[in-house]
């Protein structure tokens, strides 16, 4: 193979570089080098570049590998297309905007970040994090660290907001809203309506209502406390030694609201003696109205079972009315 060796190339002029019309292949060496290039209007092919620059009006075509170790920023004004992945080190972010990203803080994780901070995140184990972090520890996790956390679902555009779900977090209360006219709440099973809530607050329930009872082990003598939230209904065991008792209802006060009520049965073995004389609301003595406007008589023997309508009519501690009733079943 015959080499030109030449200190430099110019064009016929003598004042510009030469044009090489049907391109220019370079096997190695130090490559197309030189203050005023040379302008190739055919296919440049070359085995080596080192140490040149070089302009080109036309298409690159590089079929191995470009690598670029000193660059530090590629600015293209048009579209970026790549054939195959593409590999970065960390983020994505918006030109001009560079608090807002596209992240890939860890592996097999993703996130999307707004305002410098991070707002959602996909887990390695599939989990969806929204404002929950590097906590993300449930399929999916919401936090917004304010008093109050709002899933809003808004099924009308017209509407400023249709329905939501509202998690109270001084409280602990979950609540659901429907906010539209006439909007009502529904509940399915199996495809079937099981419990429909209507916006007047009715509850219709599609199916039976059961509900549990508390069994309270014991003579109602023993245990004059009952919690609301072990049941409505509760059962007493073993006769009956003393002939006054007191049942105390308790977590009623700061559950209902004035103009709510709740009933409770009591049911007992009076053993002749046995008899419910005083009702307690959270410790607080209430007069029983009794059914036929007097007390009853206890039962010789079998249960004696009571009724109590818990009716609240103001803010305070005393401010209910308790009516009763009892009957005995052999």
């Amino acid at each position: 193979m015959s080499r030109i060796r030449a200190d430099r190339f110019v064009n016929n002029a003598a004042n510009g570089a030469p044009e090489l019309t049907y391109g220019a292949e370079v096997i190695a060496g130090v490559g197309l080098v030189g203050a005023g290039g040379i302008n190739i209007t055919g296919v440049a092919t070359a085995a080596s570049f080192s140490g040149a620059t070089g302009t080109f009006s036309g298409d690159v075509s590089i079929g191995g590998v470009l690598t670029y170790e000193d660059v530090t920023n590629i600015d293209s004004v048009g579209i970026i297309t790549a054939q195959s992945d593409v590999v970065i080190a960390d983020k994505i972010i918006h030109l001009g905007d560079t608090n807002t990203a596209i992240r890939v803080p860890a592996a097999d994780t993703f996130t999307v970040e707004t305002a410098g901070s991070e707002r959602v995140r996909v887990t390695s184990s599939g989990y969806l994090g929204i404002g929950a972090g590097s906590n993300t520890n449930k399929p999916l996790h919401i936090y917004t660290g304010a008093s109050d956390s709002e899933i809003r679902l808004q099924t009308n555009s017209g509407v400023e907001q249709n329905s939501y779900i509202t998690l109270r977090q001084s409280s602990g209360d979950l609540d659901f809203y429907t906010v539209s006219s006439g909007t009502n709440m529904k509940f399915h099973t199996v495809n079937s309506e099981r419990l429909r809530i209507t916006s007047a607050g009715a509850a219709i329930f599609k199916g039976g209502l059961a509900e549990k009872y508390e069994n309270a082990g014991t003579t109602l003598g023993s245990k004059t406390n009952n919690p609301l939230s072990d049941g409505n209904v509760i059962l007493f065991t073993g006769n009956e030694s003393s002939a006054t008792l007191t049942i105390n209802f308790t977590g009623v006060h700061s559950t209902l609201s004035n103009g709510e009520t709740v009933s409770f049965t009591a049911i007992i073995s009076p053993n002749g003696t046995g008899l419910i004389t005083v009702a307690q609301v959270d410790g607080q003595p209430i007069t029983i109205k009794w059914s036929g406007g007097s007390a009853p008589t206890a039962g010789a023997s079998g249960q004696d079972i009571y009724t109590f309508q818990v009716l609240k009519t103001g803010t305070g501690t005393s401010d209910y009315t308790v009516f009763g009733a009892a009957a005995n079943y052999a």
